[in-house]
C-alpha cells in the first residue's frame, strides 16, 4: 500500500456520492500501467472493425487519441445523463478538451464580464 506521511493513497467516495479516483489504493506507476492497458484494449476494439491490415492499428490509435473526449461527451450527455444527473464541472471539462479554442474564449469572457 502507498502511504505519504501517514496517509493513505486511497479511492474516496465523498457525502455526495462522488468518487475521488485521484486517491486509490494504487500508485502512479501502477494507475498508469492501468490506463494504458484500458487505452491498449480500446485501440484493439477499433483494429478489430477496421479490418487485419498491420497498419489498421497505428490508425485505431489515432482514431482513439482523436476521439476519446467527444466519444466520453457523447455517452455522459445522450445516455449517462438521460436516467442520472453529472457534475456541470465534468461536462465542462470535456467541452474544454474537445474545443479548447471555445473554453479560451468562455473562461475569458467569465472572468472579464462575470467578476
Amino acid at each position: 500500500m502507498y502511504t505519504n506521511e501517514n496517509q493513505i493513497n486511497r479511492a474516496v467516495i465523498g457525502e455526495n456520492d462522488d468518487v475521488n479516483l485521484a486517491n486509490s489504493i494504487f500508485g502512479e506507476r501502477c494507475c498508469d500501467e492501468l490506463k494504458e492497458i484500458d487505452k491498449h484494449e480500446i485501440i484493439v476494439n477499433i483494429c478489430e472493425i477496421l479490418g487485419p491490415n498491420p497498419s489498421n492499428l497505428h490508425l485505431a490509435e489515432e482514431i482513439m487519441d482523436r476521439m476519446r473526449f467527444d466519444m466520453a461527451r457523447y455517452v455522459i450527455h445522450h445516455e449517462y445523463c438521460r436516467c442520472n444527473s453529472v457534475r456541470s464541472q465534468l461536462l465542462l471539462w470535456l467541452d474544454s478538451k474537445i474545443n479548447p479554442a471555445h473554453a479560451k474564449k468562455l473562461s475569458s469572457f467569465m472572468n472579464k464580464y462575470l467578476k
